[in-house]
């Protein structure tokens, strides 16, 4: 049996030969300063399996790696795995592990690691996220089969599992790893070994990992990183160089920033998923009659020239962009005015609806979503009240316990997304959408193993929610960061989850 995370008195000898022999790492000074954009408070975290917010993400990701990662084009990308095959039906998945890699306290990494890792995350208890996002595996089916394979048996085929396991909560723990010595002390196959963390601390150090199995890798001797929920913050600090990298550059800012020589934008296509997410169980919302109007009153172009200065691209009311190969591909639906306004009144309601909208500073550009739409809605006698909430506590105190929200989603395959908010039985179903003939479809696309009906399936599902459900999702956002001119190595992921340091390099 592996030895499992020691405590934490005895984890820092073990890291002695790390950083204890070396001098106090002056993060002002030498470090790489990276700046983040939410905070998860209370419940930020350093064990993988309990994320909540993407907070705990920016430090995670410098200490944690998956067996199996996801490029911008959602394609699967190895990393702990060097390669795997499946049977000809997709019920059994082998993956041959990378050789040689070794967790920070100095333990060898390997099968039972990986075996233990996705475990854990079928317990709803430890990880809600995991549980929800791998529901089709089985723990008893995940062995050990040697020291550098793992083999993967599921009761049902599942034709894309390479892609659907690498889920943001699936990074590798040691065997026997307990979340109450997880929470605060992190203990990965990556990059940085963690130096500082305090929950809900101001500042976290990682340092540089000498042990690591990239040769070469990391560029960067540490890194500080820290999170700001102002966008006027985040903009000040890049522009007087006090920070290296801005994970996320807030639209608003992107005026400023444009062709600013003192910096560098990278960005992705669109990404990330900004919408009003309504209870369809719940009136006004309960009529999809309603929803339909809700959906008409939008000028799509407008939105995404407004909210997010055309930094990524229109959408249909599903959570996979119309550029994806996997999208909709249907045209996104006009601003319709007065067919808006007949059908609230073939729904009931002639002289219109009113509600509160709750958004926040979140994510960049919620705030601003709400207000564009509130003013487009008025013209077809929707009134509604924006109420801001603080960004900090906004995912704990109304999301999911406020009937019309703001939200965002990063980007996901077409099964992973269209399941975790979706999903009849998700905890995250923030639409309160519950159709058991959309889980069907759904769950028969991800067994299905010809490609080109595969994906007719997800579209069919796709279009089920685009026309009936409570998600009127106008935009996908560019996941776009801003790099202090000096500084290189660093390219956001469409998915924001999903961060890789071990290139990034900045001249002091």
């Amino acid at each position: 049996m592996k030895r499992s995370l020691l405590a934490s008195s005895a984890f820092a000898l073990a890291f002695g030969t790390c950083f204890l022999s070396s001098p106090t790492v002056l993060a002002t000074e030498q470090c790489v300063r990276v700046l983040g954009y939410e905070s998860d408070g209370e419940k930020q975290t350093m064990d993988p399996a309990a994320l909540i917010g993407t907070d705990s993400v920016y430090h995670i990701r410098a200490v944690y790696e998956p067996l199996v990662d996801r490029s911008n084009t959602m394609m699967p990308i190895p990393v702990l795995a060097q390669s795997w095959e499946s049977n000809a039906d997709a019920t059994e998945w082998t993956f041959h592990l990378r050789e040689g890699v070794k967790f920070h306290d100095g333990s060898d990494f390997d099968a039972a690691d990986v075996a233990y890792s996705y475990r854990r995350l079928l317990d709803p208890a430890i990880s809600p996220g995991g549980f929800s996002t791998l529901s089709f595996l089985d723990p008893a089916g995940i062995t050990a089969v040697d020291k550098n394979t793992v083999r993967f048996k599921v009761k049902s085929p599942v034709v894309e599992l390479p892609m659907l396991i690498a889920t943001k909560y699936a990074l590798m723990v040691p065997e026997g790893a307990k979340g109450t010595d997880l929470r605060t002390q992190g203990n990965g196959t990556g990059p940085f070994v963690q130096q500082t963390f305090t929950t809900n601390g101001p500042v976290r150090v990682m340092q540089r990992n000498p042990h690591y199995w990239r040769a070469g890798l990391p560029k960067a001797d540490c890194l500080e990183i820290t999170t700001s929920l102002e966008a006027t913050s985040r903009l000040s600090a890049l522009l007087s160089g006090s920070i290296d990298l801005s994970l996320v550059v807030d639209p608003a800012s992107l005026i400023t920033l444009k062709g600013n020589p003192a910096v560098d934008l990278v960005s992705t296509p669109g990404a990330t998923s900004l919408y009003i997410a309504v209870w369809t169980d719940t009136a006004p919302f309960d009529n999809v009659k309603v929803r339909e109007a809700m959906k008409l009153v939008m000028d799509r172009q407008t939105i995404l020239n407004t909210v997010l200065l055309s930094y990524g691209e229109v959408g249909v009311d599903t959570p996979i962009p119309p550029s994806s190969p996997l999208g909709l591909n249907t045209p996104a639906p006009a601003e319709d005015i007065k067919r808006a306004k007949a059908l609230l009144a073939e729904a009931g309601h002639p002289d219109g609806i009113a509600f509160d909208l709750y958004t926040s500073d979140s994510y960049p550009g919620m705030l601003l979503l709400a207000q564009v739409y509130a003013q487009m809605a008025a013209s077809a006698g929707i009134k509604v009240n924006v109420i801001t909430s603080p960004a900090e506590g906004y995912w704990d105190t109304i999301w999911l316990k406020k009937p019309a929200v703001i939200s965002y989603t990063s980007a996901r395959p077409p099964a992973e997304a269209l399941t975790l908010s979706l999903n009849s039985a998700s905890e995250w179903n923030e639409t309160h959408w519950k159709r058991a003939d959309f889980d069907a479809l759904v769950a028969k696309a991800g067994q299905t193993p010809d490609e080109q009906a595969r994906n007719q399936l997800y579209r069919d599902a796709q279009r089920m929610v685009a026309q009936e459900g409570g998600m009127i999702l106008p935009v996908f956002s560019s996941v776009v960061a801003g790099l202090r001119k000096g500084c290189s190595g660093y390219s956001p992921n469409v998915d924001v989850n999903r961060i890789d340091y071990a290139q990034l390099d900045c001249a002091k």
